[in-house]
């Protein structure tokens, strides 16, 4: 088990591992790709606020850039 995060309390960190013990795996999985896909959302629409002139290959093309330290090419 994970550290519980100094902003939580005991009896919250307690219900949420409460809930992901009753889930199934294929659950699990669902959930996680769920938040991850809103997260990537998130920072997207950040990116587009602090570029809004960038087209949205370019801002996909920065948040890769963000990520993983590559540079998509142009494309024609």
């Amino acid at each position: 088990m994970t550290p519980r995060p100094l902003d939580t309390d005991h009896a919250a960190w307690s219900a949420y591992h409460a809930v992901l013990d009753r889930m199934s795996g294929a659950s699990r999985l669902r959930a996680a790709v769920e938040l991850s896909e809103v997260v990537r959302e998130i920072r997207l629409s950040g990116i587009r606020a602090r570029h809004p002139e960038m087209s949205r290959e370019q801002v996909v093309s920065r948040l890769v850039l963000e990520d993983y330290g590559v540079t998509l090419p142009a494309r024609q």
